[in-house]
């Protein structure tokens, strides 16, 4: 069901300016030091860049009271669309911070001002060689390990992504062998694999990403796919979330930390080996708040009293609550040796790694500083390794740890599961 921004006139009408999209609710600040949840108004300390901020520039976009100007699409797009605002304004409202980010931005879009310039590099480069890196189509393959067992003719595909693929080879490899020792079946699509659309999608370029999607699930339909596994958050929110709010989808989508944490309440897995290391875990935000699947609502927002609306009739709202949040702590507390200690924003609350929403492409800088944000926060727990299950993430805080010269390290679930079965990448 495709939307538009006016379709969100009285959900923006509703912001009542009340800047709780800025911070985690008060009843879960622990320091005042963690109680930021957006990175760009933390950053750039301007109402405009907030979620509420957002609703305005969204409403006066409406109204065509203001125009895109060079710095108006800076601030839409310094913005990861990690969907914190989302998140802490539900916890006292019903309004949808998040989607109207993403309207406002298709809206850029299809008026021709946006996106930014370096995201059309990844538009050109998805529609040439199927990933937004620039990289041969032909090399897509090129971190598949020797002896991997494939079984053509199997209805689970281990759907790997771009990033995986191309810039974080090493959780695809670490993956693969994983389901090799379990004697897991898969297939993967090989040169069938184009990008989940995902890069697309949060740009604003959503006609261009619907038909990539379009493409995708055709082929996995032609090869009989039913189930779908992937070490990647943005494609597994992509999967779980966007396919089937736009297209007629049924895959079953698991991440493979879902998978690990269902093998191992099964006896399936066994961690043997020691692997003694203090860590933490990063929430990432595509495989938890924003991983809850879209209910699709018809009605409209009912005024109750001056700019307060409540949807009529009720609607789902997501709440990032039922996000992917056990599973990867369930598989780390299971590793021998391995010590699991948590950052103060964590879960549906956790901060963004700075990665998503275009901003590592447009805003480099500011992709860094929020990473190391991040890093301080996993410091303070004394850890000396940070672990999550997203390549982007990984890319992004591994970048910011060697930009700072920190000596904290960094690990991929998938990575410190494959040294506790006894293997290596």
């Amino acid at each position: 069901m495709e939307t538009s921004l006016s379709d969100y006139d009285k959900v923006m009408a509703g912001c009542i300016r009340c800047s709780n999209c800025k911070f985690i609710p008060a009843l879960q600040v622990k320091s005042q030091k963690f109680s930021a949840i957006c990175p760009a108004i933390e950053r750039y300390n301007f109402h405009a860049y907030s979620g509420g901020g957002k609703m305005i520039i969204g409403q006066a976009m409406l109204r065509n009271r203001i125009e895109y100007t060079d710095e108006l699409l800076k601030v839409i797009y310094r913005c990861t669309a990690c969907g914190g605002c989302d998140i802490a304004c539900k916890f006292f409202f019903e309004l949808e911070p998040l989607e109207v980010i993403q309207e406002l931005r298709t809206h850029c879009v299809e008026s021709g001002a946006g996106p930014m310039p370096q995201h059309e590099k990844w538009i050109e480069s998805i529609d040439l060689n199927h990933n937004p890196y620039g990289e041969s189509h032909e090399e897509r393959l090129s971190w598949l390990p020797k002896n991997i067992d494939l079984k053509e003719g199997s209805d689970t595909a281990y759907f790997v992504g771009c990033t995986t693929s191309y810039r974080r080879k090493e959780i695809a490899q670490a993956t693969t062998k994983i389901f090799d020792k379990l004697d897991l079946e898969f297939t993967i699509l090989g040169s069938e694999e184009f990008c989940c659309g995902s890069p697309l999608m949060r740009i604003g370029d959503r006609k261009d990403a619907l038909e990539l999607m379009q493409n995708n699930v055709e082929k996995l339909k032609n090869r009989g796919i039913k189930r779908i596994l992937t070490s990647c958050a943005g494609c597994y929110s992509m999967f779980k979330v966007e396919y089937p709010r736009y297209l007629n989808t049924d895959f079953e989508v698991i991440h493979t930390s879902e998978l690990l944490d269902n093998m191992l309440r099964n006896g399936k897995l066994e961690l043997n080996k020691d692997v003694p290391l203090k860590v933490t875990y990063h929430d990432p935000c595509h495989l938890g708040r924003n991983s809850e699947p879209y209910t699709p609502w018809k009605g409209e927002m009912v005024k109750i009293v001056s700019r307060i609306y409540i949807p009529v009739p009720p609607k789902v709202i997501r709440r990032g609550t039922n996000g992917v949040y056990e599973p990867p702590r369930n598989v780390l507390k299971n590793i021998p040796g391995l010590e699991l200690v948590e950052m103060e924003r964590i879960k549906e609350y956790a901060y963004c790694c700075g990665a998503g929403g275009g901003v590592k492409s447009a805003f480099p800088d500011f992709a860094l500083w929020t990473a190391s944000n991040r890093i301080e926060e996993a410091k303070a727990t004394g850890a000396e390794a940070l672990v999550s299950c997203c390549p982007f993430c990984a890319t992004n805080l591994k970048d910011a740890i060697r930009e700072k010269g920190e000596i904290m390290e960094f690990y991929d679930l998938t990575e410190l599961v494959l040294k506790s079965m006894g293997g290596s990448v």
